[in-house]
């Protein structure tokens, strides 16, 4: 068998192609152990993360901001006195969870039609 000159050049794409896959998957394997992991610090649980006037009337537009952005970024959500919260339905039922019918009595009132549900376990639905 006789190896011409397309075999070799061939033979350094691959070569190169390899090189160049295993060069990509250290940079991602490297950046994944180094990179930080943020730390959230949550703040006293009487405290919301905003006044109550404000959250009665901007909650969903929080809450789908956290939905759209709090699994992507891991990023926390910073009040603006520098407070920082995790972005998750977890935070505000930590406070707000101990009364099973906070949601669902204020979204019967107003006959809204929340889609947390559909994902999340209702504070009806948990053992109590």
């Amino acid at each position: 068998m006789k190896i011409t000159q397309r075999d070799i050049v061939i033979g350094l794409l691959v070569l190169a192609a390899l090189v160049a896959i295993g060069v990509f998957w250290l940079t991602v394997k490297t950046e994944k152990i180094v990179s930080p992991t943020a730390k959230v610090t949550t703040i006293d649980s009487t405290a919301c993360i905003a006044p109550t006037e404000y959250m009665r009337s901007h909650h969903m537009k929080i809450l789908n901001e956290w939905r759209n952005t709090g699994a992507r970024d891991r990023r926390p959500y910073v009040t603006a006195d520098g407070k920082k919260f995790q972005k998750s339905l977890d935070t505000c039922l930590g406070c707000h969870g101990s009364n099973t019918y906070f949601c669902i009595s204020c979204h019967q009132y107003a006959n809204a039609k929340p889609t947390c549900w559909n994902c999340h376990l209702s504070p009806l639905d948990k053992p109590q």
